[in-house]
């Protein structure tokens, strides 16, 4: 390397900087003329005789140093270690005559090579990873597996496959690290306040890679992004899941207004509550392997206790809720994010905080003024009492939106109150509102006049049913309203009864075959409800009766049938006395139980994942397993071969395929668990072997006719020991 004369020198000190030139000393050596070992050190080389060589000065100072001091037997290189740049004369020392502007020149073509060549490495990397796993994250179980961001769902518009290149990103390099970046946020900031350009959203889809990162986050672009939520493109995933999975997503949500609000600034005013957001993300995690699963409680008590990100996910939407009813922002939007905070415990088998959620869902609805529709409103004409404290829909699908929570809290809550003995938060004397509206005039947002729909207050809102006012979700509302009427009875039963009720006292004939005068069955109210739902599926039109008829299973359709079912075996099961012929009760609950069981055989033969039928359907396998493990018990006790084979084929089936759920869902998994432990307490661990996948018997009819329903008790009378079993008031016990 030439040396710097001192001609040089005064020549470059005379030169005044050119413009953007960096601030530096003139005697001091270009950072590029510098060793390695120089610049690693730090250390500042001054030109002078020996300076500018190589090795250089500096290296052959420390390396005389270094031998003259070095301790007997120490190995040294026998030379300095002096490396520089691999440049040439001419990159190393430019041509004072070149412009600023063709070095500039240089080094952004350079650096665009640069770029050019990370990118496509990173998309080299990306394609292997994403062949190798899902999304680019490990694949823990999940309920639908290989579900990802690239998955075209199928419904309605949805679609997880943004059509993103990450080249679209603005360029940021050590140059313009500073003015680019800021000129970058400023140009999004500006697009913020004038709707001419492109949204916020929009140039985050164009700009982000097509696969999701649960660690990407907006707070560097977005300073009002809330803060526990994830980025994006991770959100956009969770809450599409959310409403192609969680079943009456679609209805609790008006699904294209809620996407399109996604899309606007997280300062906008109708930006989604954030403890909604929280809420779908966690419902969302289920069905993603994306994220690692909850695991199912509880933990061992010296387990280090560790939040998964739904669980953290599910904290965040409390919180949220909670500063939300603070400052009464959203009450509206702290009842949706409360029944999906309700869901999402429900799922993981936490049920004493699912309780107080669903609870707390239905009680919120109460001063939204939601359980009550004008004119059916209080008469008080105080001026402090108000029928809601939120103000009035602005559209028929805000209000047909608020009416379907209702209903959808009111659902949920009824289902799980169906499981204990509990009271329940809401009565029915208390909710005068209309049914919803049908899926497509809703998602339309038609106007239905209240002339033209059916009320909860109506006494035959039941069974009777409006041919123009007839779907899936309104008969899944009826089933539940019909399931809170079983539960009102068994609950008030005795205390009416004490008070002299005339529908509470039984029929002092007591029933042929069965006498007695203290027989509950006979009373007018229990056989006014037993009709109602012996009458409910003979009601439904013919296009309402199969769940299955269009290839797939409507989900709402068959959780209403279902309910029904459950309906018959949460009034009979208590009053039931299996192995006595003329037992009403226990030939309701055993056709009851068979009724689930074929429901479940049709939705099986498809290629459904039965985890997404949500959760009350495992609620009432489980009820119908443990009527069938009781029959199973009576036809052990009277010896009798064929029926012992078919019953325990049949509660085989239902321990299968519960157990094979319990994989991906902790509520399965903990209600497997009750279901295999009542058969060993039942039957005996001999009956309670590890059970397969399950198969499907070939079964010639779809269910029992009324003559045979007769008969069913009756069949294990042909041996020696008549099947007279003592009195189980079962109805006592808890399936939850």
């Amino acid at each position: 390397m030439p040396k710097a004369t001192a001609s040089s020198s005064t020549s470059s000190s005379s030169t005044p900087r050119s413009q953007g030139a960096p601030f530096q000393n003139a005697h001091v050596l270009r950072r590029n003329q510098a060793c390695h070992q120089c610049r690693r050190r730090k250390l500042v080389s001054l030109p002078s005789s020996a300076d500018a060589k190589r090795p250089c000065s500096t290296c052959i100072r420390s390396h005389s140093y270094a031998v003259s001091h070095a301790p007997p037997g120490a190995d040294l290189p026998p030379h300095p270690e002096c490396t520089f740049d691999e440049s040439s004369e001419q990159a190393s020392e430019p041509n004072p005559q070149d412009s600023p502007k063709n070095r500039f020149e240089r080094l952004e073509s350079r650096i665009n090579e640069l770029e050019a060549l990370l990118q496509e490495k990173d998309h080299g990397e990306r394609s292997r990873s994403r062949s190798a796993s899902v999304n680019g994250f490990s694949a823990p179980p999940s309920l639908v597996a290989g579900y990802n961001d690239n998955m075209q769902l199928g419904v309605g518009s949805f679609s997880l496959n943004p059509q993103t290149e990450l080249g679209l990103l603005p360029s940021i390099s050590g140059l313009d690290e500073l003015a680019g970046t800021t000129a970058f946020v400023d140009d999004m900031s500006h697009n913020f306040r004038h709707p001419g350009h492109s949204s916020f959203i929009d140039m985050m889809q164009q700009s982000l890679p097509d696969s999701p990162d649960v660690g990407f986050g907006m707070e560097l672009l977005a300073a009002g992004w809330p803060r526990d939520l994830p980025g994006y493109p991770f959100l956009r995933h969770l809450v599409e899941a959310f409403f192609t999975f969680t079943p009456s997503a679609s209805r609790m949500f008006h699904a294209p207004t809620f996407l399109a609000s996604l899309s606007l600034p997280p300062t906008h005013p109708k930006f989604p509550l954030p403890a909604t957001l929280h809420g779908m993300c966690a419902l969302g995690s289920l069905y993603t392997a994306a994220v690692s699963p909850t695991p199912a409680p509880p933990l061992p008590v010296y387990c280090e206790i560790t939040f998964s990100f739904a669980e953290m996910q599910i904290r965040a939407a409390r919180e949220s809720i909670e500063d939300t009813l603070r400052t009464t922002a959203n009450l509206f939007g702290c009842l949706q994010a409360q029944v999906i905070v309700a869901l999402w415990y429900w799922y993981n088998a936490r049920w004493s905080e699912a309780y107080v959620s669903f609870a707390l869902s239905l009680r919120y609805a109460v001063p939204c003024g939601l359980n009550a529709c004008p004119p059916f409103e209080s008469i008080s004409s105080s001026n402090m009492t108000r029928s809601s404290i939120i103000p009035a829909a602005s559209n028929v699908i805000d209000d047909e939106t608020r009416r379907n929570t209702f209903w959808i809290a009111y659902i949920m809550e009824r289902h799980f109150a169906a499981i204990n003995n509990f009271a329940m938060m809401l009565d029915d004397e208390d909710i005068s509102q209309m049914l919803p509206v049908r899926g497509d005039q809703f998602e339309q947002g038609v106007l239905v006049p209240p002339n033209q729909r059916q009320w909860s207050y109506e006494p035959n809102v039941i069974d009777n049913h409006l041919d123009d006012q007839l779907d899936p979700f309104i008969l899944h509302v009826k089933a539940a309203m019909l399931l809170s009427k079983v539960k009102v009875f068994n609950g008030r039963y005795r205390t009416r009864r004490h008070m002299g009720a005339p529908d509470t006292q039984p029929d002092p004939a007591g029933i042929p075959g069965m006498p007695g005068n203290n027989l509950v069955q006979t009373s007018p109210a229990f056989v006014e409800i037993d009709s109602l739902l012996a009458n409910f599926k003979q009601t439904l039109p013919t296009q309402f009766r199969d769940p299955m008829a269009h290839g797939v299973i409507d989900v709402n359709l068959f959780t209403a049938l279902s309910t029904i079912h459950f309906g018959v075996i949460v009034l009979h099961e208590g009053h039931a006395r299996i192995g006595r012929s003329a037992c009403v009760s226990a030939c309701r609950i055993l056709a009851a139980a068979r009724g689930i069981l074929n429901l479940l055989y049709e939705a099986y033969s498809t290629s459904h994942n039965l985890a997404l039928l949500g959760v009350f359907p495992m609620v009432c396998w489980f009820a119908a397993g443990r009527v069938l493990i009781r029959f199973l018990k009576a036809a052990i006790e009277a010896k009798s071969e064929d029926h012992m084979a078919a019953l325990r084929t049949e509660v085989d089936f239902f321990r299968s395929v519960i157990t094979g759920i319990g994989e991906s869902v902790p509520h399965a998994h903990h209600y497997g668990k009750m279901l295999n432990d009542y058969l060993v307490q039942t039957c005996g661990k001999e009956y309670a072997t590890v059970v397969a996948a399950p198969t499907l018997p070939y079964r010639p009819h779809t269910g029992p006719t009324p003559a045979q329903n007769d008969q069913l008790p009756t069949q294990f009378d042909d041996g020696p020991n008549c099947l007279a079993l003592s009195a189980e008031r079962s109805s006592s016990q808890s399936y939850s």
